[in-house]
C-alpha cells in the first residue's frame, strides 16, 4: 500500500515560520496576497459608504464590512500576509528589492563612509531587521512595520507618524518598498507620499525608493508608467533611477527630494487612462 501523503496545512498555520524558509508554495503565496489586496480594498470602499450612510444602508454595511474581516481572518490576518510576503520578497525567489537600492547607493558613492554622521534611512513595511544589515558600517537604518514581526522592527502606521518637528528627526533616506499597493485608500497612497515628503530632509541629497507589483503601473486603468512619475514629481521629487522589465514582477524607482511645485488637478481625482477587461484598478490621488 502507497504511503499517504502528509496533509497540506492552511497558510495561516504556518505564518509564524521563519522567513527564510519556504513552507509554501509560490502560487499559494501570490494567491493570499492577491487575495488579502483585493479584500483590503473592497473593506476600504466599505467603510467610505460607512462614513455617509445612515439607518438600514448602515447595518447592510456593517454586516457586509464583518463578513470581509472575517475573510481577512480565515486566510490568516496580516500575519499570513507578511509571510507569504516576505516568502515573495526572498533572495531565494530574487524578489529583494533592498538589493536595487544598496545598488544605486553604491553608485551615488553613498557606501564610502566620511567625516559626516551616517545617513539616516527609514524603511516602510519592513518584514525583517535584517534588510541593510550589509550596509551598517555607512547607514543608520529604522525599519518600523504596521504589524512587527521582531523585536527591532518599530510598530507604527506610518500614516499615523507624526511629522517631524527638526531636521534631527528627519531621515536622509526612506524605503518604501511594495508598500503603497498595501494602503486600501488610494487617497492614502498619495497621503503617504506626502508625509514620506515630509519626513525627508529638505536638501537634494534626501532620496525615497519606491517599489511597486509592476501591474500597478503597467496594467491599471487609471495608472500608467508616466502618470505615476508625474505624479510622484508633482509632490517634490526628482527621478534618480528606474528599473523594470515587461516580464518581470516588480518596478523600481529612486527620487530625489526638491520642493513640490503645486499637485495638479489632474492628480486629484480618478481618470480612465487604459480600459480592458483584464486591467486593475489600482491609482493614486493626491489631494
Amino acid at each position: 500500500m502507497p504511503a499517504k501523503r502528509p496533509r497540506k496545512r492552511p497558510i495561516a498555520s504556518s505564518a509564524s515560520a521563519k522567513a527564510g524558509s519556504a513552507t509554501i508554495s509560490h502560487k499559494v503565496a501570490q494567491a493570499t496576497i492577491s487575495s488579502y489586496h483585493t479584500l483590503l480594498k473592497q473593506r476600504s470602499a466599505l467603510r467610505r459608504q460607512l462614513s455617509k450612510a445612515a439607518g438600514t444602508a448602515d447595518i447592510d454595511l456593517q454586516t457586509r464590512l464583518g463578513k470581509i474581516d472575517a475573510q481577512l481572518e480565515s486566510l490568516g490576518g496580516i500575519e499570513a500576509y507578511q509571510h507569504a510576503s516576505s516568502l515573495g520578497q526572498s533572495s531565494q525567489r530574487g524578489g529583494d528589492t533592498s538589493r536595487v537600492l544598496i545598488s544605486w547607493l553604491n553608485q551615488l558613492g553613498l557606501n564610502t563612509p566620511g567625516p559626516s554622521a551616517k545617513p539616516r534611512m527609514l524603511e516602510i513595511g519592513a518584514l525583517t531587521p535584517d534588510n541593510y544589515q550589509s550596509c551598517s558600517s555607512w547607514i543608520e537604518n529604522s525599519p518600523m512595520d504596521l504589524n512587527s514581526r521582531h523585536p527591532d522592527i518599530l510598530e507604527q502606521d506610518f500614516l499615523q507618524r507624526p511629522i517631524p518637528a527638526t531636521e534631527q528627526d528627519q531621515f536622509d533616506i526612506i524605503s518604501c518598498s511594495l508598500v503603497l499597493n498595501f494602503v486600501g485608500d488610494p487617497a492614502d497612497r498619495g497621503r503617504m507620499l506626502k508625509l514620506c515628503h515630509a519626513h525627508l530632509r529638505s536638501r537634494p541629497s534626501s532620496l525615497l525608493f519606491i517599489t511597486l507589483p509592476l501591474p500597478c503601473v503597467a496594467n491599471s486603468r487609471y495608472m500608467t508608467h508616466d502618470h505615476f512619475k508625474r505624479l510622484v514629481g508633482s509632490i517634490g521629487f526628482t527621478l534618480v533611477e528606474e528599473q523594470w522589465r515587461e516580464s518581470g514582477k516588480v518596478a523600481c524607482w529612486l527620487w530625489r527630494w526638491r520642493e513640490d511645485s503645486g499637485i495638479l488637478p489632474e492628480f486629484r481625482s480618478k481618470k480612465l487612462l487604459n480600459d480592458g477587461k483584464k486591467r486593475n484598478n489600482f491609482t493614486i490621488l493626491v489631494e
